[in-house]
This record gives structure tokens, sequence and C-alpha cells, in this order.
């Protein structure tokens, strides 16, 4: 990001943005497709990365791209630390697979887990390591890593012994389950604050994690709330960038309490609905259809885009609070006509309101 956008990604959480930003979470799943390369390239040439991440800055001006410059192997950062072995391919995301499936073996693989290594451990040092080196290319470009991301300790966890074992797990083996969210949830921090010794121009961190969407609402207040309460309180002088795409809408009345600052959310549920949820301090980033990008209609991108623009106003009494985005990240396939015409729908709303 340059230091404009920046500004107004500041402003925008303090409520004292001019103009609605567009805000778009772009990684893996849509920039090598877009850019004409395959995820092999793009993972282990650094040429290609970035080749592409300047690319799609170049294409799209306007847009604010979040967490932006992001070095990733799509999720298999922090759970190939604790040994999930992963597969690579040239046209799709990576693979990981379990460590274990069978609940009742569960107990001992937690027991004998070790807590990774940012430094050392499975795929992290390599991306600590294209960090270092693409700082200085950035850096005279005259471009920031505004923020550090890492996948939440639920979906650390949900990838180590799958999500269906994860959800079971509290019910039948609470205090296995207890060890285990205690173990990620100290890898997702770690791994985090590795990130930050490299990029000393962080002002935010993002964690993403559908999977604490999977629980109820009671389920998700007594095992879900108090780890990422803490996790967030460990960065106290950072921004808090959550994502959770998940259907449900357990953690939107506590995300303040969480610690969260900015919240991106699907685009399955209703923005006006969701604000009053989640209270008037929070700043949703959403919630465009993703899929939609996908099409053939870029002038259904621009009426809906208009149109959850308007309702977020009408509900909320102004602008304030909204990071006009889409419901989860930039998905495969997205056009670079759909993307346009996002960003003109709010092009044309803040030259309407602001003039």
């Amino acid at each position: 990001m340059n230091s404009e956008q920046i500004k107004l990604l500041e402003e925008t959480i303090q409520h004292k943005n001019s103009r609605i930003p567009v805000a778009l979470i772009a990684d893996s799943p849509w920039i090598p497709g877009y850019c004409g390369h395959t995820f092999i390239d793009y993972y282990a040439r650094n040429d290609v990365w970035m080749a592409d991440n300047r690319k799609i800055v170049k294409d799209f001006p306007e847009a604010i791209f979040v967490p932006g410059w992001w070095v990733e192997y799509g999720m298999t950062a922090e759970p190939t630390g604790f040994g999930c072995p992963t597969c690579f391919f040239d046209d799709n995301l990576p693979h990981l697979h379990s460590l274990e499936e069978d609940i009742d073996k569960i107990e001992d693989m937690v027991n004998n887990l070790q807590l990774p290594d940012p430094k050392a451990d499975g795929l992290m040092p390599l991306l600590l390591n294209q960090q270092r080196l693409y700082q200085p290319q950035l850096e005279a470009d005259g471009e920031q890593v505004y923020m550090v991301c890492a996948r939440g300790p639920f979906t650390v966890a949900s990838h180590m012994i799958t999500v269906t074992t994860l959800c079971m797990l509290p019910m039948i083996y609470p205090e296995v389950f207890d060890k285990l969210i205690t173990k990620t949830s100290e890898c997702v921090k770690r791994w985090l604050e590795a990130q930050l010794e490299n990029v000393k121009t962080a002002k935010a961190i993002m964690v993403l994690d559908d999977v604490c969407g999977f629980y109820s609402p009671e389920d998700f207040q007594t095992q879900c709330f108090p780890y990422m309460q803490k996790l967030f309180a460990s960065f106290p002088e950072l921004s808090h960038y959550f994502h959770n795409d998940n259907t449900t809408n357990c953690c939107y009345p506590h995300l303040t309490d969480m610690g969260v600052d900015v919240f991106n959310f699907t685009h399955l549920q209703d923005i006006a609905e969701t604000r009053k949820m989640a209270g008037d301090k929070l700043i949703l980033m959403g919630n465009v259809p993703p899929m939609l990008l996908t099409g053939n209609d870029p002038k259904a991108v621009y009426d809906e885009t208009t149109a959850i623009v308007r309702k977020y106003i009408a509900a909320n009494g102004s602008h304030h609070g909204l990071m006009l985005s889409t419901g989860g990240g930039l998905p495969m396939g997205a056009k670079q006509e759909n993307i346009n015409a996002l960003i003109s729908a709010v092009r044309d709303i803040n030259a309407t309101l602001f003039g």
C-alpha cells in the first residue's frame, strides 16, 4: 500500500474518513490465475510473485489490497509447523493432510505436539525469508506492508484433525480441546510476532478464522471467545482485522469485546443486520457476493455494490464504519471488468456524497 491508502484505512478505523474505501482481500486463490501463472510458479518464483503483485496494484490503482503484498502458500504456513504434510499443484491451491482423524487418538497426538518455531519449522521460515527479500523492492516502489496475517487457531487445528473432529472434540474430550487450541493459539501468536520482526512498517494484524464460526452462540462464547480475545490482546498497539465468512453469525455480538477493529464477513449476512448485531464501533468490511465477480455481467456487480452501500448508509445514518469489499477474498476467476465495476460504483457514490 502507499501512504495515502494507509492513511485512508486508519481514518476509516477512527470513523474520520471522508470517503468510502474499496478494500479487497487478494491472495493466491485469485492472483496467479488473473496474472496468467500457475500456483507453483507464483509460490516458488520470486520474480513471478513480485510481478503479479505489482500488476494488480497497477491494474486497480483505486483499490486497496488487503493485506497487501501478502507472502503466503494458501493455508499451509502454520499447520506445516506442526508437521502436517502438504501437496502442491500447478492448477490449484495446496492441500494439507491431517495428522489424526480418529477422535479417540487425538489426546496422544496433542500431548506429543511440539510448539513450532516460526523461524525453523514447516514452511514458515521460507515465508519469512521471502518477506525479508521483498522489503527493499517494495520500498523502492514507494509501497509499504501495512499488515501481517495468520490463520486463526481454530482453522489451524481443523487442518490438523479435520473440521468435524474439531467440532466434536469439546463435547467428548474438553480438556484435550483446550490443550490443542492453547497450542495452536500460541503458534499463531508467535507466527505474527516473527512476521512483525521482519515488517517494521506494519500497523495491523489480520487473523482469518472461518472455523470458529461453526460453533453455536453459547459454545462460541465459552470455547472460542477467550482464545481469540487473548490473541488480539497480545498486539495492543496494532489495528485488528478479523476475517470470518462463515454463514453463521455466532461471533457477531462479541467482536468488539474480542478486540476486533475491522470485520470481513460473508455476503450471505445482511449488512444492515450485521451492523445491528456487531454494534457501531466496529468497521464492517464487506460484503459484495464474491462469485458475482466471476460472471459476465459488470452491470450486475455495479448495481449490487450500489445497493449494498445505500442499504448500509440508510441503516447506519452515514458512510462511517464501512470499507467496501467482497464477502470474503477475491475468488478464483474474478474478472478485471467486474472488479472495475465494483470500484466504479463506490467512486460514483463517493462523488455523490462528497463531491
